[in-house]
């Protein structure tokens, strides 16, 4: 384990999440990845990242409760909202 601060992408698109990966990755952050909210929310409870970048549309529901749910397991943790649709 490495003293790097840890990031949670929790994204279902995954061209997106290899290239966050890649990025935060090659600038020295630790960096898990999760296809869903539910494995997310998993991750974020074990792992307790410093950040989640977190897509709004995921395949098992609205990214707004998982922030909230994020907030409740520890609300030093900040997230970063992303999202590719317009409204």
């Amino acid at each position: 384990m490495t003293n790097a601060p840890h990031i949670l992408v929790i994204d279902d698109e995954p061209s997106i999440v290899r290239s966050l990966s890649r990025i935060l990755t090659d600038r020295g952050f630790e960096v898990s990845t999760a296809g869903s909210g539910q494995e997310g929310m998993a991750l974020a409870a074990g792992l307790r990242p410093q950040v989640v970048i977190l897509d709004l549309r995921l395949p098992d529901g609205d990214g707004l409760p998982i922030i909230r749910e994020i907030q409740k397991l520890d609300p030093a943790i900040r997230v970063i909202v992303i999202t590719a649709f317009g409204d």
